[in-house]
Parts: C-alpha cells; structure tokens; sequence
C-alpha cells in the first residue's frame, strides 16, 4: 500500500479517478445518490465502505435535511463605550470630591486640558486616516495597507470627550452649589429656619445610645433666601411621624456634609413644625405606600416569621423603613440586601408584562406606552441611583422596540451610565449606584459562560439557578468590602434559594399597591400569596445568618477591596478551560520535558468531516490533542470518517448540496447502490499510527 494519499474526494491509488473539475464546475450527482449529512450539523459525513450497510450507521445519519444549517457564531461583547463610561466616572468621582474655595475651577482647568488632547487626537485621527477603500476586491489587486492608528485613536479621542463633558458639567454643579444658601450656612456652622420637603420616608434607627431618624430633606429656602440643595436629617423621634412628601419648617443647627455627597449638609436634632401634608405626585405616592402597607397588615401579629409583613413593601416599592433592625442586619449578613432595593429586576418584571399585554398593537405605540409604564414605577419607587440606572436602560430597550430593532444590553448599560453621570455627578460617589452598575455588568458579562461552566455537572435549571447570583455576588463582593469588611459565605446558596419567590412577591406587591387605595379587600387578597413569599425569604435569611461562618471578617478599605479582586480573578482563570489547557502543558513539561500540543505526524494532516454516527455500547476516546479545530471536537473510533491530507494540501471548501461531487466506491467506478450513502476513494484510508 502506497503511503501517498490524496484530500478527502481526490485520486488515491487503487482507486478510480474523478473526473476534472474546473474552477465553478460541478459533477452532478447520479439519481438516487445523494451524499449523506449529519442530522445535527448538515455537514457532509464520509463513511468507510466496510460501514456501506452498518444499520447502526445508517439508523445513525437519520433523514437528510433539506437545507444544511448554517454555523452560528458566537456573539461578540460590544464594549466600545465601557471605557469612556469608566472615564466619564472616574473623571466625576475626582471632580465632586474638590474641596475649598477653588473647588470648581480645577475640573475646569482638568476638562479644557481633556477637550485640547481630544482636538489633537481628532487633527491625528483626520491627518493620518486611511483610504476609504483599503482593499480592491478584484482578482490579482494588491492588498491596501491595514489602519494602524485609527481605531485606537478614535477610542481615545472619545474617552478624552467623555471625561471632559463629566468634568465640565461637575464643574458647573460644584460652582452652584457653592452659591446655595444652604451651603454658605453649613460652612459658618450657624443655625438657620429652613422650609422643605420630606424627600424620604424616615427611617427609625435604634441603638444603644440614642433613637436616631435618618431621612432627607429637600430645602426650599434658608432664612427666606431661595434654596435647590437637599440635607440630611439625623434627627429625634418627632421626624418619625411625618411622611413622604409633606412640607415642614424647622429651626436647626447646619454642618457640611462630607466631600462628594449628594446631599449639601447635615441637619442636626430639631422640632419640625409640619405647614402642609403630603399633596400632588409625593401625596399620591405617599397614599399606595400606605395602601400596600395596610393590605400586607404590617405591623400586626399573626403566624408569619416576625417581618415578613414588613418586607412586602420593601420588596415591591422599596419602602424599607418598616423593617425589624434584626431581619435588616441578617438580610446584610447573607447579601440580600439587595432585595429592598428597586433595580433592574423591577424594570424588567414591569416592563415586560407590559409589553406581552400590549403585542397586539404596533411597535411605537407599545414603546410609548412602555415609557408611560416606567416613568410612573420610576416616580413610585423613587428614582435612587439603582432606579435611574435600570431605567436608564429600559429607555434605550424601549428606543430599539420602537425602531423594530433589539438594543444591546452592554452598550445600554454603558451609555445610561454615561447620560445618568453627566445629569448627576454625585452619582459616581453613591454607592447604590455603584452596586448597580456591577451587578449588571457581572451578569451580562459572565451569566453565559458560568451557566455553560456549571451545566458540566449540573442540570441546566439549576446551573442557571446558581449562575446569576454566584457572578452578581462576585462582581458586588469588592464594592460591600468597602462598606462591610466582611465577606459572607453563604451568600450565593442564600439568593439562589430566593431568586423563584422574588418575582412572584414583586408583581402581587406592585398590583396590591395600586388596588388597595381604591379597594382594600382585593388589595389584601392579592398581598396575602406575597406575604407568604416573603415569609420564606425571612426564614432563609435567619437560616443562612445563623450558620458558622456567615461573616467572615476581611481587610477594610480599598487594600482589602483589591486583594478580593484579585482573588476572585485568580479564580477565574484557574477556573477557565484554556489556563487549565495551559496549566496541563506547563505539568507536562515539567514531567516529560516538552511543551507545547501535540500534533499528527509531519506529512499528514486530520480533517474530520462531521460526528461519528453513534454506536450503542462504545463511547469514543479523546485524544491527547490535534492540530485541527474540528479534529480537536472529535476523534477517529473505529469507522469514524476522516480524510488526511499531505504539507501544504488546502482544506477543501464546504460546498453547496448540489455542487458537491459524487462519492465513489473505491472498488468500482460506479457509485454505492445505497440510496442514502456513498463513499470517497480516500474515506478508508487509516491514521498513519495504526500501520
């Protein structure tokens, strides 16, 4: 036997030749021939002529499809906006945070320097652009020269403009903020008569010393003079009894708030005297809380774990303040915090329904219907930093409804990032926000992969069960060390339990919400499944709170953040496929003394043509490695079909159905009498290892 063979469809000796085929000619095939295709793929499948009646071969290659599916790629991550919008921030975070009387003036400075690089980088981008056609698709033309510099240039140039807009405008808002009232008075440290509104519900904060009442207060003036700055009160019991929305006058003592805080100042202990309740949107507002509040019975004794009643509306709205301080603290322990927090999850419950009941009217009226849908959540819950973001992108979904086109996820994300910062550069320095933002970058980023990592060896249900909070925990953990140096263990078991119940407790919250005020007993009837919902997540909240090793104490500020980053990117290489690969090969150099793949014998090449057709009771081998990319998914067993190839011999190209030459019989010049199979002259050759 001759050792010279020939691609997969050519000459071989021993074996009749196939005729000539000149460039876009085609050999049609006999009737009642037709080359065989894999079911799964639709790529054509060589089989060996001793395996021409194998039934299990040809139970195996199953009916031909009609049409060969097409090979899916994976979609590529669109990050072109994730480092302007992290420039935007870091450029607003420093600008906020300029303290003294020149405060304003050197992000000023910062941004004109920033807008000069940019006009450099644009004379740059314009003085050295390439051709417009770098390529002439026409046969023999030369190829045009690759663009070395414009695609970095332009990525630059528009992360200078990012940071220099987020520079600009937080220079303006510290100048007037510097020109409020409220802020001349806080930085004399004099007492002042103010005149607000009640910004938050007030929150009862109890501790050993005192009862402290955390809420906010938007000023409207300070002694009579005009005021736009809201204020911290860290008041007495009687700020407990005001709601939402409603108008006070109050004499206090003002102190500066700390550097990049959003509020002005700190409002210290002082009687507010109430001028006017809660009217207008904040009176509405204020009227659904109360309703849910009354339909979900908080504050009444029944069978239900101390604080599940409470947690209904902090669920559903947000609201909070109701919570027992022992559920508060194990809801931290175990990171579920999160739950009371309005975010993404809302926007895409609410949203969702909205758009589903809506699929019957055209695309542009669903979208400004969904507007009008998140605009109101939006007021309901509040717009906090977490809200802003989720609605942010739920803006940007809505735009690609009404266009009749599907927005991207990460470029939403970033560009609300980068809206959201330029309306509000103190937003950069909440917290809130922050998590937000990672949490759903962690998720849109990693979700995918984790779910495929964690499907190896677990159902798919449950891989995507523990997928979503495992890379949201993570992509959160380096962001809580600055608020908690503690890092919970048990967190992930703990969301993962509670993710079903979430929804379910969200919706009926959100509908007991807006019925209750007008009637009371469907309102309860609809909160009573979501009280029962959020008894479970009480109970998994003391559960996973009384175990050993729920707070783990870590090193506290940006030290101990960047050691956790650090680890969990550890982590995640050492978890990942190709460092495992690379890991293998470096053992193995160090075992055997060489590194690197293996790869086939020199003067051949392997080229797998589709799966094996499946055999009952043999399972096929891996081999150490290939060369090949398709040789690299499977492996020759038994009458696996492949093709080898001489050094240099170009793969052949797939071809139509129709174009395909005839497979032919290395013993006869005719093709197989089998309707559904033929075979190459080269389909029986064997992988030189085996001579």
């Amino acid at each position: 036997m001759t050792r010279d063979r020939t691609a997969a469809g050519g000459p071989a000796s021993g074996g009749p030749s196939a005729p000539d085929l000149s460039p876009g000619q085609s050999q049609a095939a006999p009737a009642g021939c037709a080359p065989s295709r894999s079911p799964r793929t639709g790529e054509p499948v060589q089989v060996p002529p001793a395996a021409w009646d194998d039934p299990a071969i040809l139970s195996a290659l199953g009916p031909e499809p009609a049409t060969a599916p097409a090979d899916k790629a994976p979609e590529a991550l669109d990050l072109r906006l994730a480092v302007p919008a992290l420039s935007a921030w870091a450029a607003a975070a420093w600008a906020v945070g300029r303290t003294g009387a020149a405060a304003w003036q050197e992000p000023a400075a910062a941004a004109l320097a920033a807008l000069g690089v940019a006009a450099l980088l644009a004379a740059a981008l314009c003085r050295f652009r390439p051709p417009r056609h770098r390529a002439d698709p026409r046969p023999g033309a030369p190829e045009g020269e690759p663009a070395s510099m414009g695609t970095p240039t332009a990525s630059l140039m528009v992360c200078c403009l990012a940071a220099a807009s987020a520079l600009a405008v937080s220079s303006a808002q510290v100048w007037a903020r510097q020109q409020d009232p409220l802020t001349e008075a806080a930085e004399q440290g004099r007492s002042a008569t103010l005149i607000g509104t009640i910004a938050q519900q007030p929150r009862v904060i109890a501790s050993a010393r005192a009862t402290t009442v955390l809420t906010v207060l938007d000023v409207a003036s300070v002694d009579g003079a005009a005021s736009g700055l809201s204020a911290t009160v860290l008041g007495g019991q009687e700020w407990a009894d005001l709601d939402m929305g409603a108008q006070v006058r109050v004499r206090t003592s003002i102190r500066p708030a700390e550097p990049g805080s959003a509020q002005a100042a700190l409002i210290g202990r002082g009687s507010p005297r109430l001028l006017a309740p809660a009217s207008g949107t904040l009176g509405a507002v204020a009227s659904l809380r109360q309703g849910l509040a009354r339909a979900a019975g908080t504050g009444q004794a029944g069978p239900w774990p101390e604080g599940a009643r409470e947690l209904v509306p902090g669920i559903a709205l947000g609201d909070d303040h109701a919570l027992p301080a022992g559920l508060r603290q194990d809801m931290r322990a175990v990171s579920m915090t999160h739950l009371t927090a309005v975010s993404g999850q809302h926007v895409a419950i609410v949203l969702g329904l909205s758009l589903t009941a809506l699929g019957v009217l055209p695309s542009r009226w669903r979208a400004l219907t969904g507007a009008v849908v998140l605009a109101a959540l939006v007021v309901l819950v509040r717009p906090s930093g977490s809200v802003l973001r989720s609605a942010a992108m739920g803006s940007v979904m809505l735009v690609g409804v009404a266009a009749g086109r599907r927005a991207a996820a990460l470029p939403a994300l970033f560009g609300g990032v980068i809206v959201l910062l330029l309306a509000d550069p103190w937003q950069s320095r909440d917290y809130g926000f922050a998590l937000s933002v990672a949490a759903t970058a962690g998720i849109l980023l990693a979700s995918r992969p984790a779910t495929a990592a964690l499907s190896q060896r677990l159902p798919g249900w449950l891989a995507a069960l523990i997928a979503l909070p495992l890379v949201a925990q993570a992509a959160c953990a380096p962001i809580l060390i600055l608020l908690q140096p503690a890092v919970g263990l048990w967190s992930v078991p703990a969301n993962a339990l509670a993710a079903p119940v979430v929804p379910l407790a969200t919706v009926l919250g959100l509908m007991a919400a807006l019925i209750a005020p007008l009637w009371p007993q469907a309102g309860a009837a609809l909160a009573w499944p979501a009280v029962v919902a959020c008894s479970w997540l009480v109970l998994l909240a003391r559960f996973f709170a009384g175990l050993p090793g729920a707070q783990v104490a870590w090193p506290a500020g940006l030290p101990g953040a960047a050691g956790l980053a650090a680890l969990e990117a550890a982590a995640l290489v050492a978890a990942s496929r190709r460092a495992r690969s690379g890991l293998a090969r470096v053992w193995k150099a160090a075992c055997h003394g060489r590194l690197g793949p293996w790869h086939p014998p020199a003067h051949r090449a392997l080229v797998a043509h589709g799966r094996p057709p499946a055999r009952p009771g043999i399972r096929s081998s891996s081999p150490p490695s290939s060369s090949s990319a398709r040789a690299r998914r499977s492996w020759p067993t038994g009458r696996w079909p492949v093709s080898w190839l001489r050094p240099g011999t170009r793969t052949p190209r797939r071809r139509s159905r129709d174009s395909r030459p005839p497979l032919t019989s290395p013993t006869s010049s005719t093709p197989s009498s089998h309707p559904r199979c033929s075979a190459s002259p080269d389909s029986s050759s064997s992988p030189p290892w085996s001579r």
